[in-house]
Protein backbone atom coordinates (compact mmCIF):
# COMPACT_ATOMS: atom_id res chain seq x y z
CA UNK A 1 0.00 0.00 0.00
CA UNK A 2 1.32 3.45 -0.89
CA UNK A 3 1.10 6.01 1.88
CA UNK A 4 -0.23 9.30 0.58
CA UNK A 5 0.26 11.30 3.73
CA UNK A 6 3.90 11.78 4.73
CA UNK A 7 4.34 13.14 8.26
CA UNK A 8 7.07 15.79 8.35
CA UNK A 9 10.30 14.87 10.07
CA UNK A 10 10.06 18.06 12.13
CA UNK A 11 7.59 20.88 12.60
CA UNK A 12 8.38 24.32 11.19
CA UNK A 13 8.38 25.94 14.63
CA UNK A 14 10.99 23.43 15.81
CA UNK A 15 13.60 24.51 13.28
CA UNK A 16 15.89 25.82 16.00
CA UNK A 17 15.83 22.50 17.90
CA UNK A 18 17.13 19.14 16.72
CA UNK A 19 14.57 17.16 14.77
CA UNK A 20 12.51 14.86 16.94
CA UNK A 21 13.21 11.94 14.60
CA UNK A 22 16.71 11.97 13.15
CA UNK A 23 18.95 9.40 11.52
CA UNK A 24 22.69 9.80 12.08
CA UNK A 25 25.83 7.79 11.45
CA UNK A 26 26.58 5.13 14.05
CA UNK A 27 29.57 7.11 15.31
CA UNK A 28 27.29 10.08 16.01
CA UNK A 29 24.84 8.20 18.24
CA UNK A 30 24.85 9.80 21.70
CA UNK A 31 23.64 7.82 24.70
CA UNK A 32 21.81 10.21 27.10
CA UNK A 33 23.87 11.20 30.11
CA UNK A 34 22.56 11.88 33.63
CA UNK A 35 22.07 15.59 34.32
CA UNK A 36 23.45 16.74 37.65
CA UNK A 37 23.67 13.17 38.93
CA UNK A 38 26.44 11.04 40.33
CA UNK A 39 28.19 8.35 38.30
CA UNK A 40 26.23 5.72 40.22
CA UNK A 41 23.03 6.87 38.54
CA UNK A 42 24.44 5.85 35.18
CA UNK A 43 23.77 2.25 36.22
CA UNK A 44 20.30 3.13 37.44
CA UNK A 45 17.76 0.35 37.10
CA UNK A 46 14.62 2.12 38.30
CA UNK A 47 13.21 5.57 38.96
CA UNK A 48 13.00 4.95 42.69
CA UNK A 49 16.17 6.80 43.71
CA UNK A 50 15.38 9.76 41.52
CA UNK A 51 11.87 10.31 42.81
CA UNK A 52 13.02 10.14 46.41
CA UNK A 53 15.98 12.46 45.92
CA UNK A 54 14.03 15.49 44.76
CA UNK A 55 12.07 16.44 47.88
CA UNK A 56 14.06 16.00 51.09
CA UNK A 57 11.57 17.97 53.20
CA UNK A 58 8.64 15.65 52.39
CA UNK A 59 9.95 12.07 52.70
CA UNK A 60 6.43 10.60 53.08
CA UNK A 61 5.01 9.55 49.71
CA UNK A 62 2.00 11.52 48.52
CA UNK A 63 0.46 8.38 47.06
CA UNK A 64 1.26 4.86 48.18
CA UNK A 65 1.66 2.75 45.07
CA UNK A 66 -0.58 0.05 46.51
CA UNK A 67 -3.42 2.60 46.69
CA UNK A 68 -3.09 3.48 43.02
CA UNK A 69 -4.50 1.49 40.16
CA UNK A 70 -3.41 0.74 36.64
CA UNK A 71 -5.04 2.83 33.96
CA UNK A 72 -7.64 1.06 31.89
CA UNK A 73 -6.48 -0.24 28.53
CA UNK A 74 -8.52 2.36 26.67
CA UNK A 75 -7.23 5.21 28.86
CA UNK A 76 -3.63 4.08 28.52
CA UNK A 77 -4.09 3.77 24.77
CA UNK A 78 -5.35 7.36 24.56
CA UNK A 79 -2.56 8.80 26.73
CA UNK A 80 0.36 6.85 25.26
CA UNK A 81 -0.54 5.90 21.72
CA UNK A 82 1.52 3.38 19.76
CA UNK A 83 4.63 4.83 18.15
CA UNK A 84 3.94 6.15 14.66
CA UNK A 85 6.94 4.88 12.73
CA UNK A 86 5.93 6.91 9.66
CA UNK A 87 7.61 9.92 11.25
CA UNK A 88 10.85 7.98 11.49
CA UNK A 89 10.44 6.91 7.84
CA UNK A 90 10.24 10.60 6.91
CA UNK A 91 13.48 11.20 8.82
CA UNK A 92 15.12 8.31 6.96
CA UNK A 93 14.09 10.01 3.73
CA UNK A 94 16.03 13.10 4.78
CA UNK A 95 19.10 11.04 5.65
CA UNK A 96 19.03 9.30 2.26
CA UNK A 97 18.07 12.40 0.25
CA UNK A 98 21.46 12.71 -1.48
CA UNK A 99 21.92 8.98 -2.07
CA UNK A 100 18.44 8.08 -3.30
CA UNK A 101 18.38 9.88 -6.70
CA UNK A 102 21.93 8.83 -7.62
CA UNK A 103 21.68 5.96 -10.11
CA UNK A 104 25.36 5.03 -9.75
CA UNK A 105 26.36 5.91 -6.18
CA UNK A 106 29.75 5.12 -4.71
CA UNK A 107 27.91 3.05 -2.08
CA UNK A 108 25.35 0.85 -3.81
CA UNK A 109 23.95 -0.31 -0.46
CA UNK A 110 23.11 1.72 2.64
CA UNK A 111 22.77 0.06 6.02
CA UNK A 112 20.26 1.10 8.69
CA UNK A 113 20.97 -0.27 12.17
CA UNK A 114 18.21 -0.39 14.78
CA UNK A 115 18.12 -1.35 18.44
CA UNK A 116 15.57 -3.90 19.65
CA UNK A 117 12.08 -2.36 19.88
CA UNK A 118 13.14 0.69 17.87
CA UNK A 119 11.01 -0.35 14.91
CA UNK A 120 13.52 -0.72 12.10
CA UNK A 121 11.40 -3.29 10.18
CA UNK A 122 8.35 -1.02 10.45
CA UNK A 123 10.35 2.05 9.48
CA UNK A 124 11.75 0.34 6.39
CA UNK A 125 8.28 -0.94 5.45
CA UNK A 126 6.88 2.60 5.50
CA UNK A 127 9.91 3.91 3.63
CA UNK A 128 9.57 1.20 1.00
CA UNK A 129 5.90 2.03 0.50
CA UNK A 130 6.77 5.68 -0.11
CA UNK A 131 9.15 4.83 -2.94
CA UNK A 132 7.54 1.66 -4.32
CA UNK A 133 10.66 -0.24 -3.31
CA UNK A 134 10.81 -4.01 -3.68
CA UNK A 135 10.92 -5.67 -0.24
CA UNK A 136 13.08 -8.80 -0.07
CA UNK A 137 11.94 -11.54 2.32
CA UNK A 138 14.52 -13.23 4.54
CA UNK A 139 15.52 -16.81 3.64
CA UNK A 140 14.01 -19.74 5.49
CA UNK A 141 15.92 -21.65 8.16
CA UNK A 142 16.39 -24.48 5.68
CA UNK A 143 17.82 -22.11 3.07
CA UNK A 144 20.22 -20.60 5.61
CA UNK A 145 21.54 -23.90 6.90
CA UNK A 146 21.70 -25.33 3.37
CA UNK A 147 23.42 -22.27 1.87
CA UNK A 148 20.71 -22.17 -0.79
CA UNK A 149 21.99 -19.93 -3.61
CA UNK A 150 18.54 -19.74 -5.19
CA UNK A 151 17.63 -17.09 -2.62
CA UNK A 152 20.28 -14.79 -4.10
CA UNK A 153 19.49 -15.79 -7.68
CA UNK A 154 15.89 -14.65 -7.21
CA UNK A 155 16.97 -11.15 -6.22
CA UNK A 156 15.13 -8.32 -8.04
CA UNK A 157 16.71 -6.97 -11.21
CA UNK A 158 19.67 -4.68 -10.64
CA UNK A 159 17.85 -1.63 -12.03
CA UNK A 160 15.15 -1.70 -9.33
CA UNK A 161 15.63 -0.26 -5.86
CA UNK A 162 15.20 -2.90 -3.14
CA UNK A 163 15.30 -3.16 0.63
CA UNK A 164 15.95 -5.98 3.09
CA UNK A 165 14.26 -5.09 6.40
CA UNK A 166 15.81 -7.74 8.68
CA UNK A 167 19.38 -8.87 8.03
CA UNK A 168 19.29 -10.43 11.50
CA UNK A 169 16.98 -13.14 10.12
CA UNK A 170 19.36 -14.01 7.27
CA UNK A 171 21.93 -15.95 9.31
CA UNK A 172 22.23 -18.34 12.23
CA UNK A 173 25.08 -18.60 14.72
CA UNK A 174 25.88 -22.09 13.54
CA UNK A 175 28.70 -23.72 11.56
CA UNK A 176 26.38 -23.98 8.55
CA UNK A 177 24.49 -20.75 9.14
CA UNK A 178 26.95 -18.07 7.99
CA UNK A 179 27.84 -18.90 4.38
CA UNK A 180 24.71 -17.43 2.84
CA UNK A 181 24.91 -14.12 4.69
CA UNK A 182 28.61 -13.75 3.82
CA UNK A 183 27.77 -14.17 0.12
CA UNK A 184 24.86 -11.76 0.45
CA UNK A 185 27.05 -9.04 1.96
CA UNK A 186 29.81 -9.55 -0.58
CA UNK A 187 27.35 -9.33 -3.49
CA UNK A 188 25.53 -6.33 -2.02
CA UNK A 189 28.57 -4.20 -1.20
CA UNK A 190 30.18 -4.96 -4.59
CA UNK A 191 27.11 -3.62 -6.38
CA UNK A 192 26.18 -6.97 -7.94
CA UNK A 193 22.67 -6.70 -6.50
CA UNK A 194 22.09 -3.10 -7.57
CA UNK A 195 20.98 -0.32 -5.24
CA UNK A 196 19.33 -1.19 -1.97
CA UNK A 197 18.89 -0.55 1.74
CA UNK A 198 19.60 -3.22 4.36
CA UNK A 199 18.24 -2.88 7.88
CA UNK A 200 19.78 -4.87 10.71
CA UNK A 201 19.25 -5.25 14.44
CA UNK A 202 22.07 -3.74 16.50
CA UNK A 203 23.01 -7.03 18.21
CA UNK A 204 23.17 -8.93 14.93
CA UNK A 205 25.24 -6.08 13.49
CA UNK A 206 27.78 -6.40 16.30
CA UNK A 207 28.03 -10.15 15.67
CA UNK A 208 28.26 -9.86 11.88
CA UNK A 209 31.13 -7.39 12.22
CA UNK A 210 33.06 -10.33 13.67
CA UNK A 211 31.95 -12.64 10.84
CA UNK A 212 32.35 -10.25 7.89
CA UNK A 213 34.27 -7.21 9.19
CA UNK A 214 33.92 -4.69 6.37
CA UNK A 215 33.73 -1.15 7.83
CA UNK A 216 30.54 0.73 7.04
CA UNK A 217 31.14 4.29 8.27
CA UNK A 218 27.99 5.57 6.56
CA UNK A 219 25.65 3.12 8.32
CA UNK A 220 22.70 5.01 9.81
CA UNK A 221 20.79 4.70 13.06
CA UNK A 222 17.96 6.53 14.78
CA UNK A 223 19.41 9.16 17.10
CA UNK A 224 18.87 8.63 20.83
CA UNK A 225 15.82 10.11 22.49
CA UNK A 226 17.50 12.15 25.19
CA UNK A 227 15.56 14.17 27.78
CA UNK A 228 14.49 17.04 25.48
CA UNK A 229 13.50 14.72 22.63
CA UNK A 230 11.60 12.36 24.93
CA UNK A 231 9.84 15.26 26.65
CA UNK A 232 8.75 16.66 23.28
CA UNK A 233 7.57 13.26 22.11
CA UNK A 234 5.46 12.58 25.23
CA UNK A 235 4.14 16.15 25.14
CA UNK A 236 2.94 15.63 21.57
CA UNK A 237 1.04 12.50 22.62
CA UNK A 238 -0.73 14.35 25.44
CA UNK A 239 -1.46 17.41 23.28
CA UNK A 240 -3.39 15.23 20.83
CA UNK A 241 -5.56 13.88 23.63
CA UNK A 242 -6.34 16.24 26.50
CA UNK A 243 -4.15 19.31 26.29
CA UNK A 244 -4.32 21.55 29.34
CA UNK A 245 -6.92 19.41 31.14
CA UNK A 246 -4.37 16.80 32.14
CA UNK A 247 -1.41 16.86 34.49
CA UNK A 248 1.21 14.25 35.39
CA UNK A 249 2.40 14.33 39.00
CA UNK A 250 5.15 12.49 40.84
CA UNK A 251 3.45 9.99 43.14
CA UNK A 252 6.13 10.50 45.81
CA UNK A 253 6.55 14.28 45.89
CA UNK A 254 3.30 15.48 44.34
CA UNK A 255 5.25 17.78 42.05
CA UNK A 256 4.19 18.11 38.45
CA UNK A 257 6.13 16.19 35.82
CA UNK A 258 6.22 18.72 33.01
CA UNK A 259 5.87 17.44 29.48
CA UNK A 260 6.75 20.30 27.20
CA UNK A 261 9.16 21.29 24.50
CA UNK A 262 12.46 22.13 26.15
CA UNK A 263 15.62 23.48 24.50
CA UNK A 264 18.02 21.54 26.72
CA UNK A 265 18.21 18.87 29.39
CA UNK A 266 18.32 21.33 32.28
CA UNK A 267 14.83 22.54 31.33
CA UNK A 268 13.33 19.04 31.27
CA UNK A 269 11.65 17.43 34.28
CA UNK A 270 14.24 15.23 36.03
CA UNK A 271 11.93 12.22 35.80
CA UNK A 272 11.95 12.43 32.00
CA UNK A 273 15.71 12.93 31.85
CA UNK A 274 16.24 9.87 33.99
CA UNK A 275 13.78 7.84 31.92
CA UNK A 276 15.89 8.71 28.88
CA UNK A 277 19.01 7.56 30.73
CA UNK A 278 17.36 4.33 31.81
CA UNK A 279 16.34 3.49 28.23
CA UNK A 280 19.73 4.58 26.82
CA UNK A 281 17.83 6.63 24.24
CA UNK A 282 15.83 3.64 22.98
CA UNK A 283 12.40 5.10 22.20
CA UNK A 284 10.69 1.70 22.28
CA UNK A 285 11.98 0.94 25.77
CA UNK A 286 11.20 4.48 26.99
CA UNK A 287 7.65 4.26 25.60
CA UNK A 288 7.06 0.91 27.33
CA UNK A 289 8.51 2.13 30.65
CA UNK A 290 6.46 5.34 30.60
CA UNK A 291 3.23 3.39 30.10
CA UNK A 292 4.16 1.11 33.00
CA UNK A 293 4.67 4.09 35.35
CA UNK A 294 1.26 5.71 34.91
CA UNK A 295 -1.46 5.23 37.52
CA UNK A 296 -4.75 6.72 38.64
CA UNK A 297 -6.34 6.94 42.07
CA UNK A 298 -9.68 5.19 42.68
CA UNK A 299 -11.10 8.49 43.94
CA UNK A 300 -10.78 9.88 40.43
CA UNK A 301 -13.50 7.46 39.36
CA UNK A 302 -15.91 8.74 42.05
CA UNK A 303 -17.92 12.01 42.38
CA UNK A 304 -15.84 14.99 43.42
CA UNK A 305 -15.51 15.55 47.15
CA UNK A 306 -15.74 18.95 48.85
CA UNK A 307 -12.49 20.84 48.85
CA UNK A 308 -10.78 20.96 52.28
CA UNK A 309 -10.78 24.17 54.26
CA UNK A 310 -7.67 26.13 53.18
CA UNK A 311 -7.23 27.27 56.78
CA UNK A 312 -6.97 23.67 58.01
CA UNK A 313 -3.62 22.85 59.58
CA UNK A 314 -1.79 20.43 57.27
CA UNK A 315 0.47 18.68 59.69
CA UNK A 316 1.13 15.68 57.52
CA UNK A 317 3.83 16.03 54.86
CA UNK A 318 1.85 13.94 52.38
CA UNK A 319 -1.21 16.20 52.74
CA UNK A 320 0.95 19.23 51.98
CA UNK A 321 2.26 17.61 48.85
CA UNK A 322 -1.25 16.68 47.69
CA UNK A 323 -2.31 20.29 48.05
CA UNK A 324 0.75 21.30 46.00
CA UNK A 325 -0.38 19.00 43.21
CA UNK A 326 -3.90 20.44 43.28
CA UNK A 327 -2.55 23.98 43.26
CA UNK A 328 -0.48 23.19 40.19
CA UNK A 329 -3.45 21.73 38.35
CA UNK A 330 -6.78 23.01 39.76
CA UNK A 331 -9.68 21.14 38.16
CA UNK A 332 -7.39 19.06 35.98
CA UNK A 333 -7.23 15.30 35.82
CA UNK A 334 -4.09 14.07 37.54
CA UNK A 335 -2.22 11.04 36.28
CA UNK A 336 0.19 9.78 38.90
CA UNK A 337 3.70 8.70 37.91
CA UNK A 338 4.93 5.78 40.02
CA UNK A 339 8.22 5.80 41.84
CA UNK A 340 9.86 2.92 40.02
CA UNK A 341 10.00 0.95 36.82
CA UNK A 342 9.02 -2.60 37.70
CA UNK A 343 11.45 -4.54 35.55
CA UNK A 344 10.84 -8.29 35.19
CA UNK A 345 13.17 -10.28 37.47
CA UNK A 346 15.63 -12.76 36.04
CA UNK A 347 15.56 -16.17 37.72
CA UNK A 348 18.66 -17.18 39.63
CA UNK A 349 20.55 -20.17 38.29
CA UNK A 350 23.98 -21.67 38.80
CA UNK A 351 24.90 -22.30 35.16
CA UNK A 352 24.87 -20.13 32.06
CA UNK A 353 22.13 -21.98 30.18
CA UNK A 354 19.60 -19.16 30.54
CA UNK A 355 22.19 -16.54 29.59
CA UNK A 356 22.98 -18.41 26.36
CA UNK A 357 19.28 -18.46 25.46
CA UNK A 358 18.87 -14.74 26.12
CA UNK A 359 21.99 -13.93 24.12
CA UNK A 360 20.88 -16.07 21.17
CA UNK A 361 17.49 -14.34 21.10
CA UNK A 362 19.16 -10.92 21.01
CA UNK A 363 21.73 -11.86 18.36
CA UNK A 364 18.93 -12.88 15.99
CA UNK A 365 16.20 -10.48 17.20
CA UNK A 366 14.11 -13.50 18.10
CA UNK A 367 14.18 -17.18 17.15
CA UNK A 368 11.66 -20.00 16.70
CA UNK A 369 11.85 -22.54 19.51
CA UNK A 370 12.58 -25.27 16.96
CA UNK A 371 15.86 -23.58 15.98
CA UNK A 372 17.31 -23.01 19.44
CA UNK A 373 18.46 -26.63 19.99
CA UNK A 374 20.54 -26.30 16.80
CA UNK A 375 22.36 -23.27 18.20
CA UNK A 376 22.76 -24.09 21.88
CA UNK A 377 24.50 -26.88 23.84
CA UNK A 378 21.32 -27.70 25.73
CA UNK A 379 18.65 -30.36 25.29
CA UNK A 380 15.34 -29.29 23.82
CA UNK A 381 13.34 -29.93 26.99
CA UNK A 382 15.70 -27.72 29.05
CA UNK A 383 15.39 -24.87 26.54
CA UNK A 384 11.60 -25.16 26.53
CA UNK A 385 11.55 -25.10 30.34
CA UNK A 386 13.72 -21.95 30.45
CA UNK A 387 11.53 -20.19 27.89
CA UNK A 388 8.31 -20.94 29.75
CA UNK A 389 9.87 -19.73 33.02
CA UNK A 390 11.10 -16.53 31.36
CA UNK A 391 7.71 -15.99 29.71
CA UNK A 392 5.92 -16.28 33.06
CA UNK A 393 8.23 -13.57 34.45
CA UNK A 394 7.64 -11.28 31.44
CA UNK A 395 11.24 -11.49 30.23
CA UNK A 396 10.43 -13.05 26.86
CA UNK A 397 7.34 -12.98 24.68
CA UNK A 398 6.20 -14.92 21.65
CA UNK A 399 5.85 -12.72 18.55
CA UNK A 400 4.41 -14.88 15.83
CA UNK A 401 6.67 -17.93 15.81
CA UNK A 402 9.68 -16.16 17.33
CA UNK A 403 10.61 -15.83 20.98
CA UNK A 404 11.92 -12.32 21.68
CA UNK A 405 13.19 -10.35 24.67
CA UNK A 406 10.32 -8.15 25.84
CA UNK A 407 10.69 -4.36 25.77
CA UNK A 408 10.09 -4.16 29.53
CA UNK A 409 12.96 -6.59 30.21
CA UNK A 410 15.41 -5.38 27.56
CA UNK A 411 17.39 -3.00 29.81
CA UNK A 412 17.85 -5.55 32.60
CA UNK A 413 18.76 -8.36 30.15
CA UNK A 414 21.29 -6.14 28.39
CA UNK A 415 22.96 -5.31 31.70
CA UNK A 416 22.81 -8.96 32.79
CA UNK A 417 24.70 -10.06 29.66
CA UNK A 418 27.13 -7.12 29.79
CA UNK A 419 28.21 -8.06 33.32
CA UNK A 420 28.94 -11.59 32.16
CA UNK A 421 31.14 -10.46 29.30
CA UNK A 422 28.86 -11.50 26.43
CA UNK A 423 29.18 -9.76 23.07
CA UNK A 424 26.71 -6.84 23.04
CA UNK A 425 25.67 -4.10 20.69
CA UNK A 426 27.38 -0.69 20.65
CA UNK A 427 24.43 1.31 21.94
Amino acid sequence: MIIDHHPPAQKPDEASAPALWEFVRLADYRVPNPVGASAALEKWTSLKRLFRAGDREDPTPVKVEADLQMLSGARLQSLVQPIDWRCAAAALDLALADWLPDRKPLMPVRFVIGQPHCGHPEILAHWAARHRVHAVAAPSVEQILGGDERWLEEWPTSDRLWMLPNLEHCYLRHADGLGLVRRLLAHAVSGALGRGVIACDSWAWAYLQEVWPLPQPEALTLQAFDGPRLSRYLSDLVARENGGCLRFCNAVTGKEVHLACAPNESAVSPEINQLAVHSRGNIGVAWTSWRALLRSHPEQEQPARPEPDPKQDLSDAADRAVQRAKAVAPGAEIVWVCESVQEPPLPAEKGEGMAFILHALLLHNGLPVSVLPELLPQPEHRIASHLLQLQALGVVALAGERWQISASAYAVVREFLRRRGFLKDDF
